[in-house]
C-alpha cells in the first residue's frame, strides 16, 4: 500500500495497484476506493469516482465520473472533472518490465479554473500540491526503495491523449466576468520510454502534464482580460486629455 501513496495523481493510481493487486476479489471496486482514498490524501481534497470497469483480461478499460473538489478558499465546487479515463493494455508486457499501456484517453473533461485578485489560481494550488510529492534528491528516492522488500513496477504509455477541454474561466474577482472555452484536444506523448517509469512517479509526471495544459490556457485567457483592462485604462485617459485640451 505504500507504494500506492506515493502517487501524487489520483486517478492514475491504478497502475500500481494493477500489478499488484490482481488477486482482489473486487478488482473494480478496489481500485476505486484507492483512487478516491489516496487522491484526497495527496491533493489534499476530495477526490470522488463514479464507476470503474477494468476488463483486465481483455486489455481494455475505463474509470468513469472522476471528480477533484475545489481547494475551500475557492467559491467553484470542483477544479476538475474527468467523464473517462479509457485505456488501451499491451497484453503481451503483462509480467514483463515494464508494463506497457498502448494508448491512454482522457475523455470528456472540465476545468474550473478561478483566479483571484492577485492573479493566483486553483490550478496552480493543486500543481504545488502535486509539486510537493514529487522526490526531492536521489538519496530521497533510494531511502524508500531499501525500505520496500521488492522492486517497484516500471509502466510505459506509448500514447496519452487529453480529448478537448471544456474550460471555465472564473474571473468575477478580477473583472465581474466568467469565461467557457474550448481547448482543443492536446497530444502529451509517450511517457516513460523503453525502461518505462516506476509507478510512484507515472502519476506525478501525468498530473503535471494535464494540469500544465489546462493551466496554461487559463493564464492566456487572464493575460489577455489583462491587457484589455490596460488598454481601456489607456484609452478613457486619453479621452480626458482630449476633452480637457479641447
Amino acid at each position: 500500500m505504500n507504494k500506492l501513496a506515493a502517487l501524487a495523481i489520483g486517478l492514475l493510481l491504478f497502475f500500481g495497484a494493477m500489478l499488484w493487486f490482481l488477486a482482489s476479489a473486487d478488482w473494480n471496486g478496489f481500485v476505486r476506493s484507492q483512487i478516491e482514498i489516496h487522491g484526497s490524501k495527496l491533493t489534499g481534497e476530495t477526490v470522488t469516482v463514479d464507476k470503474v470497469d477494468i476488463k483486465f483480461s481483455e486489455g481494455f478499460g475505463g474509470i468513469y465520473g472522476v471528480s477533484f473538489s475545489n481547494p475551500s478558499k475557492y467559491k467553484q465546487a470542483k477544479a476538475f472533472y474527468l467523464g473517462e479515463v479509457s485505456l488501451d493494455i499491451d497484453m503481451e508486457s503483462i509480467g514483463q518490465t515494464p508494463f506497457v499501456l498502448e494508448s491512454i484517453a482522457l475523455k470528456q473533461p472540465q476545468a474550473f479554473v478561478e483566479f483571484d485578485k492577485n492573479g493566483n489560481n486553483n490550478f496552480k494550488d493543486l500543481l504545488t500540491a502535486i509539486n510537493n510529492q514529487i522526490p526531492k534528491s536521489e538519496s530521497t528516492s533510494s531511502s524508500k526503495k531499501k525500505k520496500d522488500s521488492k522492486p517497484e513496477p516500471r509502466i510505459s504509455i506509448n500514447h496519452l491523449e487529453l480529448a478537448g477541454v471544456a474550460l471555465t474561466v472564473d474571473l468575477s474577482e478580477v473583472n465581474g466576468k466568467t469565461y467557457n472555452i474550448e481547448i482543443p484536444s492536446v497530444q502529451l506523448g509517450a511517457i516513460g520510454g523503453a525502461e518505462g517509469l516506476p509507478a510512484s512517479e507515472l502519476g506525478m509526471v501525468i498530473g503535471n502534464s494535464l494540469f500544465k495544459a489546462i493551466s496554461a490556457a487559463a493564464k492566456k485567457q487572464y493575460k489577455q482580460i489583462m491587457k484589455e483592462k490596460l488598454n481601456k485604462k489607456k484609452q478613457d485617459f486619453l479621452e480626458k486629455l482630449k476633452k480637457k485640451h479641447g
